[in-house]
């Protein structure tokens, strides 16, 4: 029945058009309503054709050409070219009506008729390609059969083309295609077709689209379950608006889901919004905000917010990995560029990442666990306004910020009281560069008046302490709010004595402003103190000198026999010795310190000696400088030194390389003669060298405390005195890194040119030997860093921590790639992350698959999806995580 009305339908739709097209003619009408359309029983010749202006000059070439003068009309052979207007036409058969302006052209055929060199029409900057096709000049009005037409990253062919106008075109089983092979011509065969009929095709300018009825993916010319009852496929330069296709999976812990299921909606020219959403169906669901917005030369950016409800767990357990959880989770991106060229003189850009502290590690979404964002441990926000003034030595900045701690839950239960979050809001920074009051104008600048210097900063700024707990609420702006401000003048001048000793003298006042100082008193009951913050503006200042002089010291060797190994030795030693003054500004006298009274009672003490007074820093929870100095008369000194060989290399063109022990190497430490004990400072120790030609850079640092270490018995911990040992060593850091690849150790070198045949279509990357064997270069590489600390302090043991991160890769064909990524902890010799990846390259396809097979974060995922940008929805996703 279905069938019978289906024909019926198709029989008597010619009618119905031709029914619509005759009721459209009252407009034809004249004032007295008679019909003005001629009937077919008034001869044509008694009619006076209107005579059409020709609007454009009619260019054509050919090998042969032949003309009609009593039909007026001209016939172009072979290799022929009509040109009109912005139109043209090449193919090896044109014929053209000069009085219809009805052009017909034909591709060329071989001995038995069939086609094999299309006819090309070209109007605009648009191609179009068919075996044959007519077409009017002066309507633009057209027939066309099999079309090959080139749309943005596609390709659509089509059986049969009628064109209406230079906007419309109808369609007749037509295929559209993103395959680069076929869309470059080098294959006929595209591997996978999205088939429709019929289509429209629409033209506006920038704004192309793509309207079908039922649409069918056939890939390799095989019709596929994907099957859609009609499809809109934009294909212009300018954005449209369209629905997101969503990603069905399932998850272990919360059920079966569709991601990403939303639309997209461009506004206006620099700005559009996507929205999209998660649903599972254990109740956890997601809603998720994108925008991008971009003005040329002026600014770029993008926003994102999203908000999560996550429901895991059986409900009504408490404990246990089932155990039933429900959390609010949101997380809030934006990021803007200005581009310099813009404006020179002022600078805007934003880098923002707010986020609730369990948002990566707990986050619905399966992203994070893929680009390894679950391991974050902090995040950062900065909105910075920059202000270069012309002319002059200032700068200004104003900014905002934000710095998160994020802790790697223990378990399933979320907690978020122990997280800490700043928030910097608003600072500003003036800088003064240095300028030289007393230099000449013109000249180098001479003595130590000449060359004094003076430079200036200022920084202010109100500074929040807070966690998720408490953020945004009155106890966050009333007490873990600080306001400070700190200026900063620098005085400097240098000079150099008998020309080998650089001398350099520098001042330094500094002035602290806070809006707050600290009482603290003494409550025997429970022997603890206590802080009142006492609101009000305070400030205090300090000032300190310092003098340094420095030289280098050269020692060479050079080896007399020439045939030595080691030619040379050259070392390089920098002694440099220094002072620094600084007053006593924990003095009472200076008002910056003050005291309370502990109580002694727990001690056995003589009567009246049962209080104590215990002198505190005001200052010390301003924002800015709570550090005061005591007196310092301090002595520094230390030593950079640099030792290198120079080794005889016969592969040298200079018959010799230098081999560097050490790039640099530095001992410092001071001596403060004011301190009653403790006055020789540790002495610090770092260093960088290279190995393997300069390829492997090996950074080191440590210190050594050279006074005693007592334990008392049964302690881990023990106590420094006042007593001068062999220094021990404390803490120690060394971290390396390294690259290899193809040519690390040598290898033969993969050389194209060494073969006389090269593979086609998808095989190019392969090159053939005489026996027909493929060889291909099959590149690779490998990551490797090393970090180890070394840690006592006053322990007994030291704490060791070690890792070894290893990132590889390597293409076993042209179109494979496989990823390796994993994290060993040789301290607790456990693997602490491993990563694997394997990557295909299906031509209009690509192919990865992702698997941590360990860990907290164990997952799985499969992606198969087309590589256009414009068909990125077509994919398959298949996803799982076995634990949360």
């Amino acid at each position: 029945m279905f069938t019978n009305a289906f024909k019926s339908i198709l029989f008597f739709s010619p009618a119905l058009v031709c029914t619509i097209t005759f009721a459209q003619v009252d407009k034809n009408n004249d004032k007295n309503g008679n019909s003005k359309v001629v009937t077919d029983s008034i001869k044509l010749d008694t009619i006076i054709p209107v005579k059409e202006k020709i609007e454009f000059i009619v260019d054509r070439e050919s090998d042969d050409e032949r003309h009609d003068l009593k039909k007026r009309t001209s016939y172009f052979l072979r290799n022929s070219r009509v040109t009109y207007g912005d139109m043209s036409i090449y193919a090896d058969y044109i014929e053209l009506n000069w009085n219809t302006g009805d052009v017909y052209a034909e591709g060329k055929r071989d001995s038995i008729g069939q086609i094999t060199e299309q006819t090309k029409f070209v109007q605009g900057n648009q191609e179009f390609f068919q075996d044959a096709f007519k077409v009017n000049f002066k309507t633009k009005v057209g027939i066309a059969y099999n079309v090959r037409m080139t749309e943005g990253e596609g390709v659509i062919i089509a059986d049969k083309v009628k064109r209406v106008n230079d906007s419309v075109m109808y369609l007749h089983r037509a295929d559209y295609t993103t395959d680069t092979y076929f869309k470059d011509g080098k294959t006929k065969d595209p591997d996978f077709v999205l088939r429709a009929s019929p289509g429209k095709l629409l033209d506006n300018g920038d704004q192309k689209v793509l309207i079908t009825g039922p649409i069918n993916m056939r890939i390799y010319d095989i019709p596929t379950p994907l099957v859609a009852p009609f499809s809109y496929i934009p294909l212009g330069s300018k954005r449209s608006a369209g629905i997101l296709m969503p990603r069905p999976g399932e998850r272990s812990d919360l059920g079966f889901f569709v991601e990403g299921i939303g639309f997209y909606l461009p506004v206006g020219e620099y700005f559009d919004i996507k929205m999209t959403g998660d649903i599972y169906t254990k109740g956890s669901w997601g809603l998720r905000t994108e925008s991008t917005y971009k003005k040329n030369y002026k600014f770029s950016g993008r926003f994102a917010a999203n908000f999560e409800k996550r429901i895991s767990g059986i409900k009504g357990l408490t404990t246990g990995n089932n155990a039933y959880n429900k959390n609010d989770l949101f997380g809030v991106s934006w990021s803007h560029q200005q581009d310099p060229k813009s404006n020179p003189y002022t600078q805007f850009n934003a880098n923002v990442n707010f986020s609730s502290s369990k948002y990566y590690q707990n986050s619905i979404s399966t992203q994070y666990i893929e680009n390894n964002q679950v391991y974050t441990n902090n995040i950062n926000s900065s909105i910075t306004l920059n202000k270069k003034f012309r002319d002059s030595p200032f700068s200004a900045t104003l900014s905002m910020g934000h710095s998160q701690l994020l802790t790697q839950p223990t378990s399933q239960i979320i907690s978020d009281s122990n997280n800490n979050i700043t928030l910097t809001a608003p600072r500003l920074n003036v800088n003064m560069t240095r300028i030289y009051p007393f230099a000449p104008k013109a000249g180098a600048k001479k003595g130590l008046i000449q060359n004094l210097g003076l430079d200036y900063t200022l920084q202010a700024a109100n500074e929040i302490r807070t966690n998720d707990t408490d953020i945004f609420t009155k106890k966050m702006w009333d007490e873990q709010s600080r306001l400070g401000a700190s200026h900063r003048v620098n005085l400097s001048t240098a000079v150099t004595l008998a020309n080998y000793f650089p001398l350099s003298l520098t001042s330094t006042y500094n002035e602290t402003w806070s809006d707050q100082k600290i009482l603290r008193t003494y409550n025997p009951i429970n022997q603890r103190t206590i802080d009142t913050r006492i609101k009000g503006f305070s400030a205090y200042r300090t000032f300190n000198i310092n003098a340094s002089i420095s030289t280098n010291i050269y020692g060479t060797f050079i080896n007399s026999n020439k045939n030595a190994k080691i030619q040379g030795i050259r070392h390089v030693i920098s002694p440099n010795i220094g002072f620094s003054y600084n007053p006593n500004f924990q003095d009472p006298s200076w008002g910056y310190y003050s005291k309370y009274q502990k109580d002694n009672t727990s001690l056995v003490v003589p009567l009246g000696q049962d209080k104590e007074d215990v002198w505190y820093n005001q200052f010390e929870q301003a924002l800015y400088g709570t550090s005061i100095p005591q007196l310092t008369n301090s002595l520094n000194f230390g030593v950079l030194t640099n030792l290198e060989l120079k080794v005889k290399d016969d592969s040298d063109p200079k018959g010799y390389k230098k081999v560097k022990i050490f790039e640099s190497l530095r001992f410092s430490s001071s001596y403060n003669f004011s301190a009653e004990s403790f006055k020789l400072s540790p002495i610090s120790m770092s260093g960088t060298t290279t190995f393997m030609d300069r390829k492997v850079n090996v950074q080191f640092g440590g210190q050594f405390n050279p006074y005693k270490l007592e334990f008392e018995p049964g302690k881990n911990a023990g106590k420094y005195i006042d007593e001068l040992v062999m220094p021990r060593l404390t803490n120690f850091q060394i971290g390396t890194g390294y690259s290899f690849d193809n040519s690390t150790f040598g290898g033969k070198k993969f050389e194209p040119k060494n073969y006389k045949k090269r593979g086609e279509i998808r095989d190019e990357n392969f090159y053939f030997d005489d026996e027909n064997y493929a060889h291909f270069a099959i590149p690779w590489s490998l990551n490797a860093s090393l970090n180890y600390t070394y840690n006592k302090g006053t322990l007994r043991e030291a704490n060791h921590t070690g890792s070894i991160m290893l990132n590889g890769s390597v293409q076993p064909s042209p179109f494979w790639n496989i990823n390796v990524s994993t994290n060993y902890d040789f301290v607790d010799n456990k693997i602490t992350m491993l990563n694997l990846g394997l990557e295909r390259d299906l031509r209009s396809f690509r192919m990865s698959f992702n698997w941590v097979p360990m860990g907290r974060y164990k997952y799985y995922g499969f992606m198969i999806a087309l590589k256009s940008s414009m068909l990125s929805d077509l994919k398959y996703n298949d996803r799982s995580r076995t634990r949360f």
